[in-house]
């Protein structure tokens, strides 16, 4: 808070005695702001200020009024600066958090570049293996169907034999030796 010391030192202006009607215009006071320094200034009377104890008690009040402004003023002050710093540590994390997503992003678009880079190989692999397979599938149909072929040739070299033999022991059995 601002004490009054701190407000000693300033210079204070009081309008002159000869002040003009024209310089307090009563429209202007309307729109200013009630609080502000000029449209305190603009409200004094000169009849009222040639009195002597009416003159000391319009400049205390004048001045405990820019006092109070003043006080405000600072008070505002210290709190937008307080909010600034408040504003700065916010905006320094966000930045952290910032670094790091970017980072994390980083290593995760690695990864999965990584990632991809093996389904590709994994993919031609697979490829190559599904060829194999339907070679190896061709082949084994081949072999089957020559093995059917052989069986069916064994079959039929047997079922020969089978009429030789039986012809020969009905030879045997039907001619004595």
């Amino acid at each position: 808070m601002v004490t009054t010391e701190t407000h000693q030192s300033q210079d204070l202006l009081v309008p002159s005695q000869n002040m003009d009607q024209d310089q307090v215009d009563p429209e202007n006071q309307q729109e200013e702001d009630p609080a502000s320094p000029s449209s305190l200034m603009a409200g004094l009377d000169p009849e009222k200020m040639s009195q002597g104890p009416v003159n000391a008690i319009t400049v205390l009040t004048l001045l405990d009024k820019l006092v109070n402004m003043l006080d405000a003023v600072q008070e505002n002050q210290h709190k937008m600066e307080v909010h600034q710093v408040e504003m700065e540590g916010v905006v320094k994390g966000i930045q952290a958090d910032m670094t790091k997503l970017s980072k994390s992003q980083s290593f995760t678009s690695n990864t999965v570049s990584k990632l991809l880079d093996k389904s590709r190989k994994l993919s031609v692999t697979m490829k190559e293996i599904r060829d194999k397979m339907e070679r190896q599938g061709m082949q084994v149909k081949k072999l089957e169907a020559n093995h059917a072929h052989l069986i069916n040739r064994n079959n039929f070299k047997v079922l020969i034999f089978q009429v030789i033999l039986s012809s020969l022991t009905d030879s045997k059995h039907s001619h004595p030796p």
